[in-house]
């Protein structure tokens, strides 16, 4: 538990600092970083990101629906089960994130985290994470 709670704090120092951080979520592999409107990311994380971005949509995770549902001006509720069983949604109307992550009617592929790790990190930072995907493999619905 001690590596665990170390891998965390190293995370959050990370990404508190603006920087992207690689992660494993299982046949997903990339990079995350703060999603937040007010985020400001470090300018090679930045750069790094917005390169991504060219190539593959952003993915919006979240910890668990309370925190998406403060992120949504509007929400089907019938949603939540989908993304509950790990299931990636497009959605628009996002609220609070960065523009730069969002597509036209403010919308992003969103995502219920389904790893202990980002949702420790989600937690503790009190925001979503944006990730792009480094082998371009998006799980199927």
């Amino acid at each position: 538990m001690i590596e665990f709670d170390q891998l965390i704090e190293e995370n959050l120092v990370a990404l508190r600092a603006g920087k992207a951080i690689p992660v494993q979520l299982g046949n997903w592999y990339g990079l995350i970083a703060n999603a937040a409107w007010d985020a400001v990311l470090e300018p090679s994380s930045k750069l790094a990101l917005e390169n991504l971005h060219i190539a593959t949509k952003p993915v919006l995770f979240f910890g668990d629906e309370r925190q998406l549902l403060q992120c949504v001006s509007a929400y089907d509720l019938d949603d939540t089960e989908k993304l509950e069983a790990g299931k990636w949604l497009e959605l628009d109307g996002l609220l609070g994130i960065a523009e730069e992550w969002l597509g036209a009617r403010q919308s992003a592929q969103v995502a219920m985290v389904q790893d202990q790790l980002l949702f420790t990190l989600i937690r503790r930072l009190r925001t979503p994470l944006v990730g792009f995907s480094l082998v371009h493999s998006i799980p199927s619905n």
